[in-house]
């Protein structure tokens, strides 16, 4: 009991700080154009981003109904409520563990019409390094994949947008 109202509170709290900060910055969208017009088509897409940098990405522009594949991890359940705030669905799994539940959530979501994210370097790396599963998941479904990418400087404002 005690636990669950922690977990409550950091996750409502992390939601709050996400929120804030992106108070705090300008987003500019650079390469956006073929998300964009997939995302007015109607048309769904496998997203994919850095795991190291997922902290900003409820505020990528996604499709009402997105769904994220997180990990059974307890970092992944302080993740997946978090983005629980925004409106984004988490299914768990890794390639560590529970990937079969994980691939089913994912392949579930996308027969239910919504466009799914995934981290492709996962939690354990190696960093900036895909793993095999979003290929696998592209081929089975079909759907592209759009990698996506949020950095920020000082001087500069915070950059969003597909990779070229």
């Amino acid at each position: 009991m005690l636990e669950e109202l922690k977990l409550r509170i950091v996750t409502t709290l992390g939601a709050w700080f996400i929120r804030l900060l992106r108070l705090t910055i300008r987003i500019e969208y650079v390469d956006f154009d073929l998300y964009r017009e997939r995302l007015a088509s109607g048309r769904q897409s496998i997203v994919a981003f850095w795991h190291g940098r997922l902290l900003m990405m409820p505020y990528a522009s996604y499709r009402e109904g997105m769904t994220v594949l997180v990990s059974l991890h307890r970092d992944g359940e302080l993740i997946a409520r978090t983005i629980g705030h925004f409106g984004i669905r988490a299914v768990r799994g890794s390639t560590s563990r529970g990937s079969l539940g994980g691939l089913k959530g994912l392949l579930k979501a996308i027969k239910d019409g919504r466009d799914i994210a995934i981290t492709p370097d996962g939690p354990r790396g190696p960093l900036f390094r895909a793993q095999r599963g979003i290929i696998d998941i592209a081929k089975k479904t079909g759907l592209p994949i759009i990698p996506l990418a949020f950095s920020a400087s000082k001087k500069k404002h915070l950059r969003a947008g597909t990779a070229s």
